[in-house]
């Protein structure tokens, strides 16, 4: 029977439908060749056939795009594939959006609707941006919880943006922006400036993309308002259908937030109108669980309010429902290797540093 893509819907979990476009994946396939990496190697494990990968018309599940990037980063030996990715794409790459972007009126407006309709591009990653009057702030926080490929992830959406703001600006050369990964560098760091053009930190609280605020004023060559609002308006369709049909993970994370609590399991069933037992097997079909994304929810709204708030260690402790905050303590340690007072204290010293 097909599905809204056109393809086959013979399962129901969010793991197993098929979502994800393979427009971009048909553009790594074709950056791979000359190495000598095939279509079929790409596709082993996913009980995909090569050819509906190197399809730009198709779509696949997060396990299958999961399992293709993997055997990419085996295959081809490349820390920084990635990277390398995100700079080789065009803004035609990415459709309607890419329409969008190039009829903005200047590079703010053309950075606030990529990151309005990331969403119909990628379900891997929740983009966000925060503006304080100087600087200008990507921030990529995880969604589908995939750890071995979620660096690649990260560096291809970083890359997309700069590749985006330097062709937007007209700047073939130094782009004012920094880069900022949670990872510590896989290969020597000037690799990773080397492919980006820009400055790149490690061991950060957040993945992000740091620019000027200045730079948002930039115009665009290419504006154009009659051909921006078209092209809206289909993201805005492309949006609609996947709100109807979103993955369990994103729906969850989006409650997280809206009751701004952090809920037991069987409160979050009877949200989503299901049952724990189903919940925890759709999960795990994602590679994560329950516990994971409470986890990384948390993460976030320690990290806010350490580097963002003076909110004691103890009130955040409570705020992010820990009944005795030793056990904050040990997860804190546990997510970034320190004790909260030791990190809210390492990054006051950088940033009094860099000021």
């Amino acid at each position: 029977m097909p599905n809204r893509h056109g393809g086959r819907s013979h399962q129901t979990s969010a793991a197993n439908r098929a979502f994800i476009g393979t427009e971009y994946l048909a553009q790594l396939i074709e950056m791979l060749a000359p190495q000598g990496i095939s279509t079929a190697q790409l596709a082993q494990g996913t009980g995909l056939p090569a050819r509906t990968l190197s399809s730009p018309q198709e779509f696949i599940s997060p396990l299958q795009y999961h399992k293709v990037i993997e055997n990419a980063l085996a295959l081809s030996g490349d820390p920084l594939l990635g990277l390398e990715h995100g700079r080789r794409m065009n803004i035609s790459s990415h459709g309607f959006l890419g329409f969008a972007i190039l009829a903005s009126d200047n590079l703010g407006q053309a950075l606030s609707l990529a990151i309005r309709f990331a969403r119909t591009r990628t379900l891997l990653a929740d983009i966000r941006f925060m503006q304080d009057q100087d600087t200008a702030v990507i921030q990529i926080n995880r969604l589908a919880a995939m750890p071995s490929t979620f660096a690649f992830v990260v560096q291809n959406i970083i890359s997309t943006f700069v590749t985006i703001a330097r062709f937007l600006t007209q700047n073939s050369e130094e782009l004012a922006a920094v880069a900022k990964f949670t990872d510590g560098p896989a290969c020597p760091p000037r690799s990773y400036e080397h492919v980006l053009g820009i400055p790149v930190m490690f061991n950060q609280p957040h993945n992000q993309l740091c620019i000027p605020a200045w730079l948002l004023d930039t115009p665009v060559s290419t504006a154009n308002t009659t051909a921006r609002r078209m092209a809206e308006a289909e993201c805005e369709k492309l949006l609609a259908d996947l709100d109807r049909g979103q993955d369990l993970v994103t729906r969850i994370r989006r409650n997280i937030d809206r009751m701004q609590a952090f809920p037991t399991l069987t409160v979050m069933a009877t949200t989503l109108d299901s049952s724990p037992r189903t919940i925890n097997r759709q999960l795990a079909q994602l590679n994560t669980t329950y516990q994971n994304i409470i986890d990384e929810a948390r993460r976030e709204q320690a990290l806010h309010l350490l580097l963002e708030t003076t909110t004691g260690v103890e009130e955040i402790s409570q705020q992010l429902g820990y009944n005795d905050p030793s056990n904050f303590g040990r997860a804190f340690r546990r997510w970034m290797g320190m004790s909260p007072r030791d990190f809210r204290k390492q990054i006051r010293e950088q940033q009094q540093q860099a000021g």
